[in-house]
């Protein structure tokens, strides 16, 4: 798309937008809401509103319900696709109010960087709007420290990511329609959503029948050991043929799993997931296992894969 974008923004006409899109709603605003949490971007976005509407993300997820339960058990998952999920049904709920002819639609979200305003901003200018009617009203830190707006923000974002996003937000600069659109692409669902040595259909079948004492009416995995999250910076393994030596078995109240040993993993303790407890047990629990004993070791074979997102 950047590309595309480029030869937009050399070859645009008189009467159409920067994306050479007739402008088919001239009076219609969009504002992206740039700020620091606790810099009073969403006090400033009520004070523009007027006659139109707010989406953010943040409302979007206290919906949800626990606002800070559900960052919490993304970290602890290590899955952040339920973000990502909301950025696009904030974006869903922009869109509608964009075709309903509302104005100004405020997107009240962080935009640090330029890519994070990219994929409404485009959307708008498909549907027709002017660009010189997208607006960016950027707070900044409104002269705050880190610590004052870590004390400020009324989601609990710690002191560390404050600090961490001021040096994004400084790196970025000032952000105008243009740059975002030639920013790279983001809040796309990546291909790849682990890596791991899966087991063949009789290691599988090995594993499940070696006498652990899986508990009844627990849900069976028994499919892989996670080698890292996403891609292999590596790719010169994928389809390689390995073995592994399991050796432990440890059990808590959510997850089974026994230790292996046999090929690098990022994890601090290399597993396979046997079974979780189907009363909000999940896999990722086999990591918080404390209690491992020894077994006598065998072999579980499996192959070297870039496990995509279904």
């Amino acid at each position: 798309m950047k590309n595309t974008i480029k030869q937009i923004l050399r070859e645009n006409t008189t009467g159409k937008n920067i994306l050479g899109v007739e402008i088919t709603r001239p009076t219609q605003e969009l504002v992206i809401m740039r700020g620091i949490p606790g810099a009073g971007k969403s006090t400033m976005a009520k004070s523009l509103v007027r006659e139109g509407v707010i989406h953010s993300t943040d409302t979007v997820i206290e919906s949800m319900g626990d606002y800070k339960a559900f960052f919490k058990n993304m970290i602890e998952a290590k899955d952040f696709s339920p973000l990502s999920k909301a950025h696009n049904q904030n974006f869903k709920n922009a869109v509608e109010s964009i075709k309903a002819g509302v104005s100004p639609v405020i997107i009240d979200n962080t935009h640090i960087k330029a890519n994070e305003a990219k994929k409404i901003v485009v959307k708008a200018l498909e549907m027709g709007l002017n660009e010189a009617n997208i607006m960016i009203a950027d707070i900044g830190t409104s002269g705050l420290d880190a610590k004052v707006l870590s004390e400020r923000n009324t989601h609990g974002v710690p002191l560390d990511k404050i600090e961490s996003m001021i040096k994004s937000y400084t790196s970025a600069g000032n952000l105008t329609v243009k740059k975002i659109l030639e920013s790279k692409d983001m809040y796309q669902t990546p291909s790849v959503s682990y890596s791991a040595v899966v087991l063949d259909a009789a290691s599988h079948n090995k594993l499940l029948n070696s006498n652990l004492n899986i508990p009844d009416g627990w849900t069976i995995y028994a499919h892989h050991m996670t080698i890292t999250l996403g891609p292999l910076k590596d790719k010169s393994d994928i389809g390689k043929k390995v073995d592994l030596r399991a050796f432990k078995v440890g059990i808590s109240d959510m997850a089974m799993a026994v230790m292996v040993d046999g090929y690098a993993s990022k994890s601090a303790i290399p597993h396979v997931t046997v079974a979780v407890n189907p009363d909000g047990g999940k896999p990722a629990m086999s990591k918080e296992i404390t209690k491992w004993q020894d077994i006598k070791p065998f072999v579980l074979t499996g192959v070297v894969t870039e496990v995509k997102y279904k």
